[in-house]
């Protein structure tokens, strides 16, 4: 009989241990498949983010072709940095262009919940005095010629290396306006189109000196310049003789662009003159010979945002793409489009 009891105790111990290894082992197992199973969701869900930027595409109008195209973010992009910036300048702000590209497209599409430009029901078109320059592929190749090979690699890698990056203030996409020079200081959004945006404050933009139109002449004969401007302003009532005592700035902003001027009986912004002579920038003076009126003008473009060769010039000074967007768009941030889906 003992020896029966302790043979029964020593069975009921050995099953106790059978029982319990086959717990843990079950355990074990469970733990395994929630392990897997996790991490297979989280490939898939990283696969299905990354798909979806790379197919993340937009409706852009052709205006020269008026039709309009679905494009894929990144084909568009390449287009638009190779249209906006020349493949000369360093990679740093080629990638500068292309955040700034993609955050301006980013609030122009509706599928982001942006308001779209509109033309032929696209999100954004190929016109640059609407929304941004786009070559195509083939145009560009055309305009490059012995460099093709090397400047669409360039471009590619720019795009691609800042795959998906948009500026953002206060977790919202930035109105990402930008120009070819400033001119030494970027110009507030509020005195170019009235409007004051936190992140569109003028700042300094040194390095300038060598960009193409840094400096540029305009040259009208004074019976041109008077008759232009008479048609627009009546009031002015300019005469060929007088010029140069009826002409005469008033103010300037921060930036050296024209506030006010007086043409003879009228007054009005260098905005508007801008506009009317096709000048090249805001920031202007006046020089009067026998026969001409001689506007010598300083920078290109509405100077609002980042200037492209303020971005060159830094990206020559060694910094990268993130300081030069952070230094022209004043308090941003730079997050993934995916954040805004």
């Amino acid at each position: 009989m003992h020896l029966l009891r302790i043979g029964g105790i020593a069975c009921y111990m050995w099953y106790r241990w059978e029982i319990k290894r086959a717990l843990a082992l079950l355990l074990a197992a469970c733990l395994a498949l929630c392990l897997l199973v996790a991490t297979l969701r989280g490939c898939r869900l990283a696969c299905q983010r990354e798909k979806r930027q790379d197919d993340e595409s937009l409706l852009v109008y052709l205006h020269a072709e008026g039709r309009v195209v679905s494009m894929a973010m990144d084909a568009y992009l390449y287009g638009v940095v190779g249209g906006e910036m020349p493949a000369s300048f360093p990679l740093e702000a080629l990638k500068a262009q292309a955040v700034a590209a993609r955050t301006y497209t980013v609030r122009r599409m509706a599928a982001l919940g942006g308001k779209p430009c509109g033309r032929g029901g696209a999100d954004v078109c190929t016109d640059s005095a609407c929304c941004q320059s786009y070559k195509s592929p083939e145009a560009l190749a055309e305009r490059w010629g012995s460099e093709a090979k090397r400047n669409a690699d360039k471009l590619k890698e720019a795009v691609a290396a800042t795959h998906g990056v948009i500026a953002i203030y206060e977790g919202e996409p930035i109105e990402a306006l930008y120009h070819s020079t400033a001119g030494d200081r970027t110009e507030d959004a509020q005195n170019v189109f009235a409007a004051a945006l936190p992140y569109l404050v003028g700042v300094e933009s040194p390095g300038e000196q060598d960009a193409v139109h840094y400096t540029d002449e305009a040259r009208l004969g004074r019976r041109a310049f008077v008759k232009a401007v008479n048609k627009k302003w009546p009031k002015a009532k300019l005469k060929e003789s007088k010029l140069e005592s009826q002409v005469k700035v008033l103010s300037r902003f921060e930036s050296g662009q024209v506030e006010t001027l007086r043409l003879g009986g009228a007054q009005t912004t260098g905005k508007e003159l801008r506009k009317l002579l096709d000048l090249k920038s805001a920031n202007f003076a006046f020089d009067f010979s026998a026969k001409e009126v001689v506007i010598t003008t300083h920078g290109y473009g509405h100077g609002v945002g980042m200037s492209q060769y303020g971005a060159r010039a830094m990206a020559l000074e060694g910094e990268d793409y993130e300081a030069i967007l952070k230094h022209y768009y004043t308090g941003i941030e730079l997050a993934q489009m995916e954040e805004l889906q």
